[in-house]
C-alpha cells in the first residue's frame, strides 16, 4: 500500500465497520477487517519512521485518533473474535499485541494514556480467555475485578454466564456480588448495552433451565 493510497484512506471508517460486525456477530468479517486495519497502522507507522530517518517531512494523515489506538484497537478486535470463535489460544496472541503498545515511538501524553487504557483492556480480556478456557479458579479473582470496571461488566457477565453452561458450574454466589451493578444496567438505553443485556437474560434462562 503506497502512501498516496494512505492518504485517500479512511481508518475511522474502519473503526466503524469493525463495531458493526461486532454488533452483527460478523466474527470472520471482524478478523479480516481488523487485519487490514491493523496493516494500514503499520504501514503509516513505517512511513514515518522512513521520513524522520531521512530528515523528511512527516506527511499529515487524516486520522481522528493517535495512531497507537487503531494499533490498539485492531488486535483488540481480532481478539473479540476469535474469543467467540472459541480459538483462544489465537485470542491470547491478540491481547498479548496490545498488552505493552509503549514500543511505539512518540506517542506523546494522549497517545500514552491510550496505550494504558488497552494495557487495562488486555487485563480484563485475559481474563475471559482464561476462564472460558477452563481456568474456573479465576471466576471470583474476575468478579471482583469487574467491580473496577464497569465498562467491562456486561461482556463479563456473559463470560460467567458461558462459563458456567460449559462446565456445569453453580454462579450464584458470582451473580450475587454483581447484583447492583446488573441493577444499574437496565436504566441503560442504548442499543449495544441493551443487545448484551438481552444476551446475558438469555444465558441466565439457559443456566436456570439446567438447574432444574
Amino acid at each position: 500500500m503506497h502512501l498516496s493510497i494512505l492518504k485517500s484512506f479512511n481508518p475511522d471508517f474502519l473503526v466503524e465497520m469493525l463495531e458493526t460486525a461486532q454488533y452483527f456477530e460478523q466474527w470472520n468479517k471482524l478478523l479480516y477487517t481488523a487485519d487490514i486495519l491493523h496493516s494500514y497502522a503499520q504501514r503509516i507507522y513505517e512511513e514515518r519512521l522512513y521520513c524522520k530517518v531521512m530528515g523528511v517531512t512527516i506527511p499529515s494523515v487524516k486520522m481522528q485518533r493517535p495512531l497507537v489506538y487503531y494499533f490498539g484497537f485492531s488486535q483488540q478486535m481480532r481478539g473479540v473474535a476469535y474469543q467467540h470463535l472459541g480459538d483462544y489460544e489465537q485470542a491470547r496472541d491478540s491481547i498479548y499485541r496490545y498488552v505493552e503498545l509503549g514500543w511505539l515511538e512518540d506517542l506523546g501524553t494522549e497517545g500514552q494514556e491510550i496505550a494504558c487504557e488497552f494495557r487495562y483492556l488486555a487485563k480484563v480480556n485475559l481474563y475471559a480467555v482464561e476462564i472460558l478456557s477452563g481456568k474456573i479458579e479465576l471466576l471470583d479473582e474476575y468478579v471482583r475485578f469487574l467491580h473496577t470496571y464497569p465498562k467491562g461488566l456486561l461482556d463479563g457477565l456473559v463470560v460467567i454466564m458461558k462459563t458456567a453452561i460449559c462446565y456445569g458450574l453453580n454462579v450464584d454466589e458470582q451473580l450475587n456480588h454483581l447484583t447492583d451493578d446488573i441493577s444499574e444496567i437496565k436504566s441503560v438505553q442504548d442499543n449495544t448495552t441493551q443487545l448484551k443485556y438481552r444476551r446475558f437474560c438469555y444465558l441466565v434462562n439457559l443456566y436456570n433451565m439446567r438447574k432444574v
